[in-house]
């Protein structure tokens, strides 16, 4: 049985920056950079961890930019309050706030003539 020689791959420096480089444009993840260069993914970390903190700065990385909606906030809930109405008999007629207009004029009408 004979065995079949790997061959070593050996990636230049510019290579390996520029696959590196496309881990996370458009949402690709280590894993599907290494698959798609049929890389293992370790090896793809290990680059990413040499590179990060020995040249940094030579890694151009995209800019990713996400829309933001600014949303005025919710009014806070107003809650009913009573409010006390003085009559020409006298009377007062305390009433809720959450009342129509035609609600109150009507209850005022009908304590006025009781």
């Amino acid at each position: 049985m004979s065995k079949v020689k790997q061959v070593r791959r050996t990636w230049t420096r510019e290579e390996k920056l520029s696959i590196i480089s496309e881990i996370g444009v458009d949402g690709a993840s280590v894993l599907d950079i290494s698959r798609q260069h049929n890389i293992d993914r370790y090896l793809l970390k290990r680059w990413l961890k040499h590179f990060s903190s020995a040249e940094s700065a030579d890694i151009e990385r995209q800019s990713v930019f996400v829309p933001v909606v600014v949303a005025a906030p919710d009014p806070a809930p107003v809650h009913p309050v009573c409010i006390e109405v003085g009559l020409s008999t006298g009377r007062s007629l305390r009433l809720s706030s959450d009342l129509s207009d035609t609600q109150i004029q009507r209850f005022i009408v009908l304590v006025e003539t009781a």
